[in-house]
């Protein structure tokens, strides 16, 4: 976190995201199901968004989130084609999606 306004937006979300990204290229070389990379999704990268979603709440723009759904599932993927919807992925477990964590709408859960 850093104490100038000016730039807190690129300090913060701009150094995460690219340290996320990081963080799933070196995770793509270990052999995981696809459950398993949506485990590691939840477990080390959305406490991470929220965490800033919580302490630093600046308006972000979609291309933001696009940006984090496009790496989530590339990850999960492996790097191959989308074998299922996006939405499918991201819905409930009890109603047949898999629980990939839908980080824009996490950020909308929060702002309530």
């Amino acid at each position: 976190l850093t104490a100038r306004c000016s730039t807190i937006k690129e300090d913060n979300y701009i150094k995460l995201v690219q340290q996320i990204k990081k963080d799933l290229e070196k995770w793509e070389k270990i052999q995981l199901s696809m459950l398993g990379r949506i485990v590691a999704i939840k477990i080390n990268i959305l406490p991470r968004l929220l965490f800033l979603f919580q302490t630093i709440p600046v308006k972000l723009d979609i291309f933001f989130f696009a940006d984090l759904n496009k790496m989530t599932t590339k990850f999960v993927w492996a790097g191959k084609r989308a074998q299922i919807k996006l939405s499918a992925l991201q819905d409930n477990r009890c109603r047949g999606g898999f629980g990939l964590p839908a980080v824009f709408l996490s950020l909308f859960q929060m702002s309530l």
